[in-house]
C-alpha cells in the first residue's frame, strides 16, 4: 500500500524512516564551527583568500565593510567576470568606487567557505594586501571576531543559540548598514561602527574636543584631503575612560576630525571578542573587563596570546572601503 500526496506518491518505508533521519540530524546538532585564523599586528587583521584553484592571497578582514573588494591584478589573473560598473560607495568620500563589478565563486578564507557573492575589482595599489572581506562572507552565520586571540570563529545560526545579552543594531540603512557599538563616556554617549578595517583606536567628530575631558588640548597629528579639501586631525588622550558594553577602556588615545564619523578601530577591537550576525544586522560584544590603554594597542586585563603593547600610528589610516554594495 502507499500514501498519496498531493500528485505523488511515498513508499510505507520512507514513512517509517522519516522520524529516524530527524532524530540523528538533531542528535549531531549544530555543525562545528570553523576557524580562520588572522595574521595581527597593531594596524592591521589579515587573513589568506584562496578563490578556486588560485594561490593564497593576503587581504584585510574588515568589520566596517559591508561588500568585498578584490585587486583588479588578482582579478585578471583568475579570469574573474567583469559584469559592469561597480555601483558601490566609498565611505569616506561618498564618490562612487573605482573600478568593475565581479563575482567570487568557490572563495574560502583562512580555509573556510565564503559565500559567493559579487564584489568590486579596483586598482587596490597596496603592497601587502590585495583587498578587503568582511563579516558578510558568512550571512548565514554567527562571526565571532576573538582579537585577544587572533582568530575569527565562524558559527552557523542553524541550531547555535543566539549569543548572550543584548544585540546591538546595525548603524545605518539597509545595504549601507555597519555594525555598532555605544561609546559611553558617561554624560556623552556615541554610537560608533565597528572597523577592524581602521588603525585608530577611536575617532569623532570634531565637536566631540569640547565634551568630553581631555589630558591636554588636542594636538595636530595629520591631515584628511578629500573631496572637501585639506583638513587637521587632531588627538588627544582620554582624562578617564568609556565603557564599551561590558568593556572599559582606560585612558584611550582619541582622534578628532570635521566630518569624521564615530568609528571604533583595530587597536580597540583586536583586545575583545565581537560576535556580528551580518544577516540580522546586529552584533554582541562579548568580552568583559578593563583595558588599560597605552598608545594606541594598550595592555589588557583579558588574556591575550600575544601580550605586546603598541606605539601606535600618528594618523589614522583607512583602506579603500565600500559603504554599500549595490
Amino acid at each position: 500500500m502507499a500514501v498519496g500526496i498531493g500528485r505523488g506518491i511515498i513508499p510505507p518505508f520512507l514513512l517509517v524512516l522519516a522520524p529516524d533521519v530527524a532524530r540523528a540530524q538533531e542528535a549531531s546538532g549544530p555543525p562545528k564551527p570553523a576557524t580562520v585564523h588572522l595574521f595581527m599586528s597593531d594596524t592591521r587583521a589579515l587573513s589568506m583568500l584562496r578563490i578556486g584553484d588560485g594561490a593564497p592571497v593576503p587581504v584585510v578582514f574588515d568589520t566596517g565593510t559591508n561588500g568585498n573588494l578584490v585587486d583588479t591584478g588578482i582579478a585578471d589573473r583568475l579570469g574573474l567576470p567583469n559584469t559592469g560598473p561597480s555601483p558601490s560607495i566609498d565611505g569616506s568620500t561618498g564618490k562612487p568606487v573605482p573600478g568593475h563589478d565581479t563575482f567570487i565563486r568557490n572563495a574560502r578564507l583562512g580555509g573556510v567557505p565564503i559565500r559567493d557573492a559579487r564584489a568590486t575589482a579596483l586598482a587596490y595599489n597596496e603592497t601587502d594586501e590585495v583587498g578587503i572581506f568582511g563579516p558578510n562572507s558568512w550571512p548565514d552565520s554567527y562571526v565571532e571576531m576573538d582579537g585577544p586571540r587572533s582568530r575569527l570563529v565562524i558559527r552557523s545560526k542553524q541550531g547555535t543559540p543566539t549569543p548572550a545579552g543584548a544585540a546591538i543594531p546595525y548603524l545605518g540603512e539597509g545595504g549601507a548598514a555597519l555594525p555598532s557599538a555605544t561609546l559611553d563616556f558617561g554624560l556623552v554617549k556615541v554610537s560608533a561602527i565597528l572597523d577592524s578595517g581602521n588603525d585608530a583606536p577611536i575617532i569623532l567628530p570634531s565637536m566631540y574636543q569640547t565634551k568630553l575631558a581631555l589630558q591636554g588640548q588636542p594636538v595636530v597629528a595629520g591631515y584628511a584631503v578629500s573631496a572637501a579639501g585639506r583638513q587637521p586631525i587632531t588627538k588627544a588622550t582620554l582624562a578617564g575612560s568609556v565603557r564599551i558594553g561590558g568593556v572599559t577602556l582606560q585612558n584611550p588615545e582619541v582622534y578628532f576630525m570635521d566630518g569624521g564619523r564615530p568609528n571604533i578601530g583595530l587597536p580597540v577591537l583586536r583586545r575583545i571578542k565581537v560576535i556580528y550576525d551580518h544577516g540580522g544586522k546586529r552584533s554582541w560584544v562579548a568580552s568583559v573587563g578593563t583595558i588599560e590603554m597605552s598608545g594606541a594597542a594598550g595592555s589588557s586585563s583579558m588574556p591575550s596570546e600575544e601580550g605586546r603593547q603598541s606605539s601606535g600610528h600618528a594618523v589614522p589610516t583607512k583602506r579603500k572601503k565600500q559603504a554599500c554594495c549595490g
